[in-house]
């Protein structure tokens, strides 16, 4: 018969070594952060009120030289801080002294503990999947991620597709106009400066590298200009304009390699190719290497999808410019058992500290229907 000690230790040793276990299987069960972790962009151990880097807007004025002409020297910014706070995450449970006594046997001591160490794993894994597209700077939602919807959003107008002017939804359009604030930094379209320096409309006109340092693609894939007017008829198109035009800028940063489509819009682009249209994805460093079988590949971008997906969305990922940085020594981690005299109970927590990053909005897209949303 086992005594409260025992009981105790027991519990203790088991939630510890379990989450201790399940560190990296955590992350390797969902698209988005295994392909977070494949990239190293896992940080632990993260200290500071929260985190913060920089943001290259300009470029250094180039002007003429015919080998005599005067030069004027001044000092240029070329930087904008972006910063986030660290949020987190909690499960909780626990046992009465009653409880422990009717399970004084040592096996059913030992199973008690096994099984909440799963269900405190299982909940707080589950709720990290769908925080990856949160809108943290919703109302209500300040102790949540800063996931991917906290940088996607436009205020119903899209962008004029004969001259780049913003204006009420208008089927025709490819792309709504940005209109958020993440990290601290406007993603509205010359936000700070700049503007078009070319006929046409934005993004496929060229403009100031300042006037969308910081501006997300959103693509209307309902637009008319695609070919047809619903996702089934646009999808194929809709995705390549996202994956392209999210390179539109021509750095050195990691481009698009993996686009989530919710599970409907998944299989409806699946039925929308033909067996030559679709390519069979044989990177050896994407999702296939995690076991994922559900994707294929458009312009050597892969295609999925998982159950968190958000309804009626599909979201283009650079996801070298993600990172998920924790306060704590590991992902998920556990505290207690802590006995309350008062209540006469055992105590115990599985939490989290953390918050996800995206370098900038500018290398990812977003897949809306303008007119429906």
């Amino acid at each position: 018969m086992a005594s409260t000690t025992d009981w105790a230790r027991a519990v203790a040793t088991t939630i510890t070594n379990y989450l201790k276990s399940e560190e990296i299987a955590t992350l390797r069960r969902y698209r988005v952060y295994s392909m977070i972790e494949s990239g190293g962009n896992v940080l632990t151990n993260q200290s500071g009120r929260g985190f913060s880097w920089e943001i290259q807007f300009r470029n250094q004025p180039v002007s003429g030289n015919n080998g005599e002409t005067p030069r004027s020297f001044a000092r240029h910014n070329l930087w904008q801080t972006c910063a986030l706070d660290y949020r987190g995450y909690q499960s909780m449970d626990m046992l009465y002294t009653r409880e422990m006594l009717e399970n004084r046997g040592q096996q059913a001591l030992i199973d008690v503990a096994g099984k909440m160490a799963t269900r405190l794993q299982t909940s707080v894994e589950q709720k990290l999947a769908a925080e990856v597209y949160t809108d943290g700077d919703a109302p209500g939602n300040e102790l949540r991620f800063q996931g991917l919807d906290s940088m996607f959003g436009w205020d119903g107008q899209t962008i004029n597709i004969d001259d780049g002017t913003p204006r009420a939804a208008n089927a025709a359009d490819r792309f709504c106009a940005p209109k958020d604030v993440y990290a601290g930094l406007s993603t509205e379209l010359g936000a700070i400066a700049g503007s078009q320096t070319s006929a046409g409309s934005w993004p496929d006109a060229q403009c100031d590298p300042e006037y969308d340092y910081f501006s997300p693609i959103l693509v209307n894939y309902t637009s008319t200009s695609f070919g047809g007017s619903t996702w089934i008829e646009n999808c194929v198109p809709a995705i390549r304009e996202g994956i392209h035009q999210a390179r539109r800028n021509d750095t050195k940063e990691a481009g698009i390699n993996l686009v989530m489509l919710d599970r409907r819009m998944y299989i409806d682009c699946l039925n929308n190719l033909d067996a030559k249209e679709r390519t069979i994805v044989s990177k050896t460093n994407g999702l296939k290497s995690y076991g994922f079988g559900d994707v294929f590949e458009i312009d050597s971008c892969e295609i999925s999808t998982e159950y968190n997906t958000p309804v009626g969305c599909g979201y283009g990922l650079s996801t070298d410019n993600m990172a998920l940085h924790s306060m704590q020594p590991q992902i998920i981690q556990s505290d207690g058992p802590y006995f309350s005299e008062t209540n006469q109970a055992y105590r115990y927590v599985a939490s989290v500290l953390a918050n996800l990053k995206m370098t900038s909005p500018r290398s990812f897209f977003k897949l809306v229907d303008a007119e429906g949303a």
